[in-house]
């Protein structure tokens, strides 16, 4: 069951949300409700009223500039105006913004501290994201990538992209590792994709489960993508002053481990 959209912050210019697991950031479908869909009917109820005349009809402007996969929990930072779109826009793509997660992963994590490092594709055939070598990288051509084994994979979303990611273990359980993760590059599924790759899948992640993960999200009880983004450090678009954003998360297995370290 989705969970309901908290609303943690706002102003003239921002508003902060805390998106449950489950729900699309946009482009829910129908029948669906999204995230975007939800805070325009929200301060839609809100200002009712406020206004006069012709601008009482006009919806709310809403804009979204830091989006979360569909089953992953954290907060989501929208723009009231279209001025505040392209400053949040542009320190996102100066990589000036701070963001953080949490993610269950399986298995035990030796380093307390690590880095990784990929190059990222979009498969066409399965929509999910995928590591790749520098060789396959550099064979990109006309949306597709030769594998190692001279088979052709079909690529959707452009090139390769390089994806980069830091970390640090919060706890060690018997089965599983809770880390601290620091996006450094917002690519497509990629903290999902690379902690896989590297041998750790999140999780309740079964796009990017391994047998191993399967079991033991199956033996915990997880029944959701272990992973939420709970901090979000940016420069506010209308002071010009540096805000953090966090939240506690609802993810009861990441919840249950935080508590044990306070």
């Amino acid at each position: 069951m989705v969970g309901n959209i908290r609303y943690i912050y706002e102003d003239q210019d921002i508003l902060i949300c805390h998106k449950p697991a489950g729900m699309a950031t946009e482009g829910a479908g129908a029948g669906r409700i999204d995230l975007i869909s939800a805070a325009r009917n929200y301060l839609a109820r809100k200002n009712r009223g406020n206004d006069s005349g012709r601008q009482r009809n006009l919806p709310p402007y809403v804009a979204t500039v830091n989006r979360l996969d569909k089953p992953v929990e954290g907060i989501i930072v929208l723009a009231k105006s279209k001025k505040a779109a392209g400053s949040l826009a542009a320190q996102i793509k100066n990589h000036s913004t701070d963001k953080y997660y949490y993610a269950l992963c399986c298995g035990q994590i030796e380093q307390d501290r690590g880095r990784l490092e990929d190059i990222l594709i979009r498969r066409q055939d399965t929509g999910l994201a995928a590591v790749i070598s520098k060789e396959e990288a550099d064979s990109f051509k006309e949306d597709a990538i030769v594998l190692r084994d001279g088979t052709k994979l079909r690529t959707i979303g452009g090139e390769p992209k390089r994806a980069i990611l830091e970390y640090e273990v919060i706890s060690r359980q018997e089965d599983t590792t809770l880390l601290k993760v620091h996006l450094l590059t917002g690519r497509f599924h990629q903290i999902r994709c690379q902690l896989s790759k590297a041998g750790h899948p999140i999780l309740g992640d079964k796009d990017y489960e391994s047998p191993e993960s399967a079991l033991c999200s199956e033996k915990l009880s997880v029944d959701r993508v272990c992973l939420v983004s709970y901090s979000f450090s940016f420069k506010h678009p209308g002071t010009g002053k540096k805000e953090t954003f966090e939240i506690i998360p609802d993810n009861p297995a990441i919840r249950q481990l935080l508590s044990l370290q306070s």
